[in-house]
C-alpha cells in the first residue's frame, strides 16, 4: 500500500505514543500535541486512517495501530533511525540536528536503500540517541532496564544508554554537558533546598533541570524502570 508523508507521520507517532502507555492507545490530544496539530485536524486523519485498515479509532477512546499500520510505522522508524546513525557516523552531523534532517530523508529512501545503508553502516542495534534500530520486518525492541537520570540518588553511578529530549535544543545542551551515550556519571548530592539535578563526570560537576534529567535514560544496576 502507498502511503503519504502524513500517513507516515500519524501512524510513526501513534506507535510511539503507544510504547509509552500500557493500553497501547494513543489519544487524540497526545498526537496533537506531538505532531503540533490541531485537534480537528487529527480527528480527520484518524478516520481516514481508520477507514483504510491502518489503526482501530473509537471517538474518546483513542487510536490503535492494525498490524498493517504497525508494519508501516515500524518500516519509518527503522528509515529514520538508520538515516541518523549514518548522519551522525560519516557526515559527522552534530547529534542536536539529526533528527530534523532524519525526518525529511525517511520519506525519500526506500525500505530496500535503507536496508543497504544499514549493512553498510554494520548493521548497528542502536542509533545515536541510544534507541534501537529495528532489524528489516521487526519491532525494536526498547530496553527494559533502564531508569532515568533524575531517579538516581546521590552516590549512583551509571552509563547513559538513551537520549529521549525531543528537540534540538535539548539535544544540544546535553551535548554540551557531555552527557552522550555510554559516558559513565554519578549522581551527587544537591544543596539544601536546590531541585536541579547534581552530576560529577570525569570529577567535573554539571547540573540539569529535572525536566532535561528526565530524558537522559541510564543503565545503573540495581535500578529498573517502568518504561
Amino acid at each position: 500500500m502507498k502511503t503519504s508523508i502524513a500517513y507516515e507521520d500519524y501512524l510513526k507517532a501513534i506507535f510511539k505514543l503507544a510504547e509509552q502507555r500500557s493500553d497501547s492507545a494513543a489519544s487524540t490530544s497526545a498526537i496533537a500535541e506531538r505532531l503540533n496539530i490541531a485537534q480537528a485536524s487529527v480527528t480527520a486523519m484518524l478516520k481516514r486512517l481508520s477507514h483504510d485498515g491502518l489503526i482501530e479509532y473509537e471517538r474518546y477512546q483513542g487510536a490503535r495501530l492494525t498490524s498493517a499500520g504497525a508494519a508501516i510505522a515500524i518500516d519509518m522508524i527503522r528509515r529514520h533511525r538508520v538515516i541518523e546513525t549514518f548522519l551522525v557516523r560519516d557526515l559527522n552531523v552534530p547529534l542536536a540536528d539529526v533528527d530534523a534532517e532524519a525526518e525529511i530523508l525517511e520519506h525519500a529512501f526506500s525500505s530496500a536503500l535503507i536496508d543497504r545503508l544499514w549493512a553498510h553502516l554494520g548493521e548497528p542495534e542502536f542509533d545515536p540517541h541510544g534507541a534501537p534500530i529495528p532489524a528489516p520486518a521487526q519491532a525494536p525492541i526498547e530496553r527494559r532496564d533502564l531508569t532515568a537520570l533524575s531517579e538516581l540518588v546521590p552516590g549512583d553511578q551509571a552509563t547513559i544508554v538513551r537520549l529521549a529530549a525531543q528537540n534540538a535544543g535539548q539535544l544540544r545542551m546535553l551535548t554540551q554537558l557531555g552527557l552522550v551515550p555510554g559516558q559513565v556519571i554519578k549522581r551527587s548530592a544537591a544543596p539544601i533546598g536546590a531541585s536541579d539535578v547534581y552530576l560529577q563526570i570525569d570529577k567535573q560537576s554539571r547540573v540539569l533541570n529535572p525536566a532535561l534529567a528526565d530524558t537522559v535514560w541510564v543503565l545503573c544496576p540495581g535500578k529498573f524502570s517502568t518504561e
